[in-house]
């Protein structure tokens, strides 16, 4: 190996010894001990999406929690329907199920009529079908003739459900 030259003998040239890694000067070096190894920012950008996962993670959780108190609360409230004030005076009695269901309120009706079963009694000339053919006990089949003199009187459900003209084939067959 040949002798080390002095320093002071040679100003402004940077002189290294053999090596078979590339020649980095002092301010490529200082760069890349600044940007780091290239799987170091993967590395933070992992930790990054671990962390903002897990924080969105903790959120959907307190959600659900609060969604299943909420329910649970809703349940309880069904189930005691009579509101208590404060001094207000109770027995034991008091918090059966017969006395609790002297309070409960009848809920509103979630669902409109449902006209195609009221088609199923009338004819499609309008007329309500007789007991024989519905096979409904008397009791139930007057009801039924009410309803839907009701629902047609209010205009709801129309007193003939086809044109004249197009039931016509029904009573006159042979005219086809």
């Amino acid at each position: 190996m040949p002798p080390p030259l002095p320093v002071s003998a040679v100003r402004g040239l940077s002189i290294r010894s053999f090596s078979t890694s590339p020649y980095r000067s002092n301010q490529q070096q200082n760069q890349q001990q600044q940007q780091g190894n290239p799987g170091d920012a993967a590395n933070l950008m992992m930790t990054r999406l671990k962390r903002d996962g897990y924080a969105t993670l903790r959120n959907k959780q307190a959600q659900i929690e609060q969604l299943r108190n909420q329910k649970n609360s809703a349940d309880y409230l069904r189930q005691m329907p009579r509101r208590w004030e404060a001094g207000d005076v109770y027995s034991p009695h008091d918090m059966s199920p017969v006395e609790m269901q002297k309070w409960r309120k009848r809920s509103p009706r979630k669902a409109d009529v449902n006209f195609s079963l009221i088609q199923e009694f009338t004819s499609t000339s309008g007329q309500i079908t007789h007991s024989s053919g519905t096979s409904l006990r008397p009791v139930n089949q007057r009801k039924i003739a009410k309803m839907i003199r009701r629902v047609q009187g209010m205009g709801l459900y129309p007193t003939i459900h086809a044109h004249p003209e197009m039931i016509r084939d029904n009573f006159f067959p042979e005219r086809r």
